[in-house]
């Protein structure tokens, strides 16, 4: 059943006729001036993508950050990048009355306390979205919702209607293409009895196709903060490495995650020029609960923007005694 654009109870909001991320891809024409509601991963690639194709853009966003559910380094890289393309980005506000006059948007909130106002000819409402479940009358089915409102599902996708399965944006966690695939395969699995495995969602990759893109894989600090493991970590900036600084791709950095006896590498995060491609250098190794070491073992070719890589596992090896 997949899921649905929210509307937060704006006054406003649900009248407004605001478009979706939907709407923007379906524009013949470039936009005069959006106002985007919103920050998270859709709102952030939709707002680059409207400014760059000329459109004059300002971004609200509720979170003291964009990218809410990425580290705060990699959400001030791209709010930079953002505003190095002229668009105007607003964080930390409390939105408060929209309205329509049938020709402009008027969109009033406050940020930090003050009252504020943006008018834009079109307003673009990527403030999340929500199981669509609301229609299928699940309490029949004995098909019970988790605390944020998608369907309980087990590690085999089971409903708690044991003939029933979920998967995909309904039941969550996340709203990707390729975990839903993996979780319809899981139960389709579990349903005929054959072998199903299932996922390791602190393994997962995270890719936000902004420019520089965002990427990451395993366990963020904040998550291994909130899990009481202990972990090192070490970084290395783009606009420090030969081959991105002829590439004109400055922005961002490699961090990496490692448990502080053997190296082993908890996590990565790249935020910079083809992240979304470079992250996957660690997915064996994550899978296989590898080391800094382990990876180092391997050839690194001079120069490639990859290479950039080796530098922070190069401190990690070094912090745990193992180059």
């Amino acid at each position: 059943t997949g899921s649905v654009v929210s509307v937060p109870p704006i006054p406003g909001l649900r009248n407004s006729q605001a478009w979706t991320s939907d709407d923007i891809l379906d524009l013949d024409f470039v936009p005069e001036s959006v106002i985007v509601l919103g920050g998270g991963i859709v709102a952030a690639e939709l707002t680059q993508y409207l400014g760059r194709m000329g459109s004059n853009i300002t971004l609200i966003q509720r979170s003291p950050h964009i990218l809410r559910h990425h580290s705060s380094e990699a959400a001030q890289v791209i709010e930079k990048a953002l505003r190095d393309d002229g668009i105007e980005v607003i964080t930390g506000t409390h939105l408060d009355q929209v309205e329509f006059d049938g020709s402009e948007y008027t969109v009033r909130f406050s940020e930090t306390g003050q009252p504020r106002v943006r008018r834009a000819r079109h307003l673009f409402n990527a403030l999340g979205r929500s199981p669509n479940t609301g229609r299928l009358n699940l309490e029949a089915a004995g098909v019970e919702l988790g605390a944020n409102g998608q369907i309980a599902a087990s590690e085999f996708q089971q409903t708690t209607a044991p003939h029933i399965y979920a998967a995909g944006d309904c039941t969550g966690p996340d709203e990707i293409v390729h975990i839903a695939i993996a979780q319809a395969e899981i139960a389709v699995r579990h349903a005929f009895g054959k072998p199903a495995e299932p996922i390791d969602y602190s393994k997962q990759v995270d890719v936000v196709f902004t420019d520089p893109q965002v990427a990451s894989i395993g366990l963020s600090a904040a998550e291994l903060d909130e899990q009481g493991i202990e972990f090192i970590s070490a970084s290395y900036p783009f606009d420090d490495h030969g081959k991105s600084i002829l590439m004109e791709a400055t922005y961002g950095y490699v961090k990496v995650l490692a448990d502080p006896g053997y190296g082993r590498i908890l996590g990565a995060e790249i935020v910079g020029r083809d992240a979304g491609e470079l992250i996957h250098i660690f997915t064996p190794v994550i899978a296989m609960n590898g080391t800094a070491a382990d990876m180092l073992k391997a050839p690194w070719y001079h120069p490639t923007l990859a290479e950039i890589i080796t530098y922070p596992l190069e401190e990690i090896a070094e912090k745990v005694g193992g180059v």
